[in-house]
């Protein structure tokens, strides 16, 4: 496998990322690629980011995995993650794939895990240019999503609250205030280990308030008849697996819907036989290298 380090550029910033592919290419010949999205506040060098890339690469495609700008190396503003601007990075990255010689300009995925697998969606239902998306434990309704993670009146209140006041000091400042990540996104304590140090854990309210209104089953239908794979752990504790079913109820044709017990939100990176071996046989399938 070679590794190569590479930028690009999204609306003006540096955005750092790691290009992954088989050993052996001979000169001009081009391969299927991948593009690989991380969660909230991630980075491109998670243990899920490290696995996609290098058992794709393994398989025979080009891959690249990427910091969304304000993320790990990336140029932009630290603490804001909006949809929208992650969305751009997706496709701006795409155009930096169609540069590369190694590439085949007609068979390019996204894979996204978390947020990026909504983002994925969402991005993918806007650029034909994408043939598959891997999607695993994304949320199709912001309002559910995260009503079920502040599942109690008290938790619901603080963090309507929380949207609330920074819009008002928004409105009378034109600053937001900033929360911690786990007061956005809450995950159990045995899980964090898998938020390591180059994460992000301050970010900017609006980020809280733009994920609640973010509704990736309104895109969904748009993938379709290119091959949608979704796929969740049934007992996420991190993004319920509702978000896939709401994906998958309104999706259409070649959309697949993968739930397994017994793994948890962070199961690309953890070298589950089972994941691999269905992520395997569905690229098999829809998007052969």
């Amino acid at each position: 496998m070679f590794q190569e380090t590479i930028s690009f550029v999204s609306d003006g910033l540096k955005i750092a990322g790691i290009v992954t592919g088989p050993d052996g290419l001979k000169p001009g010949e081009r391969r299927p690629s991948v593009v690989i999205m991380h969660g909230f506040g991630g980075h491109k060098n998670g243990p899920q980011q490290r696995w996609s890339s290098k058992q794709l690469a393994d398989w025979g495609y080009v891959c690249m995995r990427f910091d969304f700008r304000g993320c790990g190396e990336s140029e932009g503003a630290k603490g804001l993650v909006r949809p929208d601007i992650q969305i751009a990075d997706a496709k701006n990255a795409v155009d930096y794939m169609l540069t590369r010689a190694d590439v085949d300009s007609e068979r390019i995925a996204y894979v996204g895990t978390s947020y990026g697998a909504s983002v994925a969606i969402c991005a993918a239902a806007a650029d034909p240019r994408i043939k598959a998306v891997i999607a695993q434990g994304g949320w199709g309704i912001g309002e559910n999503m995260f009503r079920s993670l502040h599942n109690t009146p008290e938790k619901w209140a603080k963090y309507t609250k929380m949207i609330e006041d920074g819009q008002k000091q928004f409105a009378a400042t034109g600053s937001w205030p900033h929360a911690h990540r786990y007061d956005i996104v809450p995950i159990p304590e045995h899980l964090r280990a898998n938020i390591d140090g180059p994460s992000s854990f301050d970010f900017s309210v609006e980020t809280a308030a733009a994920f609640r209104a973010f509704d990736p089953q309104n895109d969904v239908a748009k993938v379709a008849p290119r091959p949608l794979m979704l796929i969740h752990a049934a007992e996420d504790l991190v993004v319920p697996a509702e978000g896939s079913a709401e994906l998958f109820r309104k999706a259409g044709k070649n959309a697949e819907l993968f739930l397994l017990a017994g793994v948890d939100h962070f199961m690309f990176g953890e070298g589950e036989t089972r994941v691999v071996h269905i992520v395997q046989d569905w690229l098999a399938r829809y998007f052969p290298a």
